[in-house]
């Protein structure tokens, strides 16, 4: 920024933002999701992206919810559909929605999303 014969910088902390949301790697995937809460019902979406700690989901038609607010999310064309992630609503825009995992549930147990990796790398070990 200038100000009369000086140079200014301001440090916005943008570069620091950006590096903190993103601090898993997202990759694009485009898969059917259905969404679920009791204030709006059922809604079938489209994933834009996907990582470790979240999924953003494509929404023309959002329900407004707050973010902070936990809606219920299954991933309609994975081996497991049956499971339901817990999520967390981080934000939104006009596109769709951002979504972070909370835990999930099975056959009517709720686990952490950790356990959730154990047995992921432990069969990753094992078809290794």
């Amino acid at each position: 920024m200038n100000l009369g014969n000086h140079t200014v910088f301001v440090d916005l902390g943008l570069n620091r933002q950006m590096r903190e949301k993103r601090s898993s790697v997202r990759k694009p995937v485009r898969a059917r999701v259905r969404i679920t809460h009791s204030t709006f019902g059922v809604i079938r979406a489209w994933t834009r992206n996907i990582s470790d700690r979240g999924v953003y989901v494509e929404l023309r038609e959002q329900p407004h919810l707050p973010i902070g607010a936990h809606i219920k999310l299954q991933m309609l064309d994975s081996a497991m559909p049956e499971i339901a992630f817990n999520m967390k609503v981080e934000r939104t825009d006009d596109e769709g929605i951002s979504l972070s995992f909370v835990d999930y549930e099975i056959h009517g147990e709720r686990h952490s999303m950790e356990s959730l990796r154990d047995i992921w790398q432990r069969q990753a070990r094992l078809t290794s």
